[in-house]
């Protein structure tokens, strides 16, 4: 919101309409283009790249690549290993 309370747009900034945010879900659940793929971030109704350089979340920049570490196999067990002993509980 700017200071007269109007919304900011800014898809470059990752500012979008809710029409502009909601596109990427629409594309992951009914493109043909994604038949038979899994298991991948998607942005702007694309397959996100990944980006291991560490950005600031600021009002003007929000990030928003895949960072490697999300797609690490070996953080992924782990984190299900992690989930599943504090579900046992």
């Amino acid at each position: 919101m700017d200071e007269e309370g109007r919304p900011v747009i800014d898809p470059e900034a990752g500012k979008k309409t809710p029409a502009q945010g909601a596109a990427t879900v629409v594309f992951a659940a009914a493109s043909p283009l994604l038949d038979g793929i899994g298991g991948v971030y998607l942005k702007d109704c694309e397959v996100s790249v990944v980006d291991g350089e560490d950005r600031p979340l600021t009002a003007d920049s929000i990030p928003a690549e895949v960072h490697p570490d999300s797609i690490d196999p070996e953080a992924a067990r782990r984190l299900w290993e992690l989930t599943e002993q504090m579900l046992a509980r």
